[in-house]
Parts: C-alpha cells; sequence; structure tokens
C-alpha cells in the first residue's frame, strides 16, 4: 500500500461571513451548513465517501484514536492524532497556527495536531510509538509537516517561554524576543527516532492565504490530511 497526503489553504470554499472560505471547522463560529459543504468538497477533492473522512475535537493533549472499519466518522474523538491501518479512511488535522503532522508509511498513517502543549505533552512522540506497537519501524515511516507559525511570530510570555525551553531547549529564540520555535521543537522529537520531516516553512501569521488565529483571533481552520491505499 501507499499513502497520500493532502494540505488546504483558506482559498476555493463557501464563504457566509468575513473568514470563512474553505473553514473546514465546525467549532468556529461559522455557518454550519456553509461548513458541512466544504467538508463535502473536501471529500469529494479527497476522493473518498464523506463517511471515510475522520475528524478529531482536538484538545492539545497527547491521546491518540485509532480507527477502523467500526469507527464512527460522525463522531469526533476528543484527541490530537488519529491513527489506523485501515485503507481508505482519511485522517484529518485542522490548524490555524499549530503544526499538521502527517506520518505515513506502507502499512499505516497518522494525523496529528502539535501545538505548543502538544509538543510539551510528545504527542508526535506517542504516535510514533502507535506504528512501532504495530511493527512498523521509525525507518519505515515518512513525516511532514503542513504550515505553521513561524519562530518569529509566536510570542508569549516570559513564564511560559522560560517553562518550555526547559523542557524542550530547541524550541528556544532569546528571552529577550521570547518567541518560540515549535517547529524546530518538533524536529528534535523526531530526530529522537532517526526522523527528518518535510517541512513547509510558510507562516500562517505571515501568509493571508492561509487561516491563522494569531493574526486574526476569529478565523477558520485549514486540513490536513493523509489516506492509506
Amino acid at each position: 500500500m501507499k499513502a497520500r497526503t493532502y494540505f488546504t489553504d483558506r482559498c476555493g470554499g463557501v464563504s457566509s461571513g468575513s473568514y470563512s472560505e474553505l473553514n473546514l471547522a465546525t467549532h468556529v463560529g461559522d455557518k454550519l451548513d456553509d461548513v458541512l459543504i466544504n467538508r463535502e468538497k473536501f471529500a469529494h477533492l479527497l476522493g473518498v465517501e464523506k463517511s471515510h473522512v475522520y475528524y478529531m475535537n482536538q484538545v492539545h493533549g497527547h491521546a491518540i484514536s485509532v480507527i477502523t472499519p467500526l469507527s464512527d466518522s460522525t463522531l469526533a474523538p476528543s484527541v490530537d492524532a488519529l491513527f489506523t491501518t485501515e485503507p481508505g479512511r482519511a485522517l484529518v488535522v485542522l490548524t490555524a497556527d499549530c503544526i499538521p503532522l502527517l506520518l505515513t508509511s506502507d502499512r499505516a498513517v497518522a494525523a496529528v495536531h502539535v501545538g505548543r502543549k502538544g509538543l510539551v505533552e510528545r504527542i508526535a512522540v506517542e504516535t510514533i510509538k502507535a506504528f512501532h506497537s504495530h511493527g512498523i519501524a521509525s525507518e519505515e515511516i515518512t513525516a511532514t509537516m503542513g504550515a505553521s507559525i513561524c519562530r518569529d511570530c509566536y510570542e508569549v510570555d516570559l513564564p511560559m517561554y522560560d517553562d518550555v525551553v526547559k523542557q524542550i531547549p530547541e524550541c528556544a529564540t532569546t528571552r529577550e524576543k521570547h518567541t518560540l520555535d515549535l517547529i524546530s521543537g518538533l524536529e528534535a522529537q523526531l530526530a529522537e527516532f532517526g526522523m527528518k520531516a518535510t517541512i513547509d516553512r510558510r507562516c500562517t501569521c505571515e501568509d493571508p492565504n492561509l487561516f491563522s488565529y494569531r493574526r486574526d483571533d476569529a478565523t477558520g481552520r485549514q486540513a490536513s490530511a493523509v489516506i492509506l491505499e
């Protein structure tokens, strides 16, 4: 088997307000009917039935949901990673500054939501361990990061900066600037397994074609999806 990956931006969908466009999230105050139309369009783009497209209720934790043939796609689990060995299931992560991480192999795939909290909770590490539990070695896994907020734009307060950097030194910039480099932090966690990711270096906060919560506050979510075939 092989895996396919897809990444959307904010363009080309139904818009009922100032920010919706190709918004695929149901929790951001957008008109539900328009979001559902966008999800139909996305399923068509992916080439799968909408009942085989799985979303998450992302909670910035370290829990993983395993998608099986019996999993109900209308019930979004409260997790930050979806994992499956089943072909024809599209796993989706929604973001507007956090890192969408797609992990692929010939036998399993995963979609992972990696924000600041998820990085500290080591959600990517836990997901890689799910591959290992299915007999899939690290060297068989390919990692791809979609667009996210860059190290120059993700400013936090100084106590938060110090707390994250203490746990993940690779996230550091300077205490004077106290912005966090989430991409480098995630790269370091992947490197623990000898893995190196392909990275989309566009900054969500700087690129107007991408949704950014940090830039706009009220905004939609773009999608990153992976399918095992």
